[in-house]
């Protein structure tokens, strides 16, 4: 599961660093033919006025899930989400994911309300992040079941400004399964799926 987790979270996280290198720009100096001192609209640091934020975010976010139970049912994950934004609230609206098992053909389609929120009301470091649905869950090829689909977690934001926003998330999620008789004939009695997962996002 290692090698799996580093082939995925090691290179998302290098671009990570490397685009906010490259993208920030000096807030303040003389620009060229102008003898006034001014600071760039774009990396104001004063970005708590809800004035100055659009209300309206989409996002994406990449990572996986460990299967606590150990029943080999750990995911890649990919996730899309996109609704209202403020101040103090990074998302209210609904998401949809892909998550799918590393070792078998397994996968969940969860579909979810998505609500995000900053811990304090300017600048915050950290977040909370809860969602609530349904999802559509193969278990066995050929064959799919659904159920509830719930998740919490902590955030911490790693770039934020009125325009984009990256950040990495740590969280529990659980998946309603119902017992079930896998490709080699086997009975697996199994009535929740209980998973830890770390992702990266990006939100525009």
């Amino acid at each position: 599961m290692n090698k799996y987790l580093n082939r995925i979270l090691l290179p998302v996280l290098l671009s990570f660093f490397v685009q906010n290198a490259v993208a920030q720009e000096p807030t303040t100096g003389f620009e060229e033919g102008n003898n006034q001192y001014v600071m760039r609209e774009s990396n104001l640091s004063d970005i708590g006025t809800e004035k100055k934020i659009k209300p309206f975010t989409v996002g994406a976010e990449v990572g996986a899930s460990i299967d606590m139970a150990g029943n080999d049912l750990s995911t890649f994950d990919v996730d899309l989400f996109g609704g209202y934004r403020s101040s103090n609230i990074k998302c209210l609206g609904l998401g949809v994911g892909l998550h799918n098992s590393f070792s078998s053909n397994r996968y969940y389609v969860p579909v979810y309300v998505l609500f995000r929120s900053n811990l304090l009301k300017d600048k915050s470091l950290l977040f909370v992040d809860f969602r609530a649905g349904y999802s559509s869950n193969q278990m066995c090829k050929g064959e799919t079941q659904g159920g509830f689909f719930g998740a919490a977690g902590l955030g911490i934001n790693l770039s934020v400004s009125k325009k984009f926003g990256s950040h990495l998330l740590i969280g529990y999620n659980f998946y309603q399964v119902s017992p079930f008789t896998d490709e080699k004939g086997a009975f697996q009695d199994i009535n929740g799926n209980h998973l830890v997962s770390i992702r990266l996002g990006i939100s525009f």
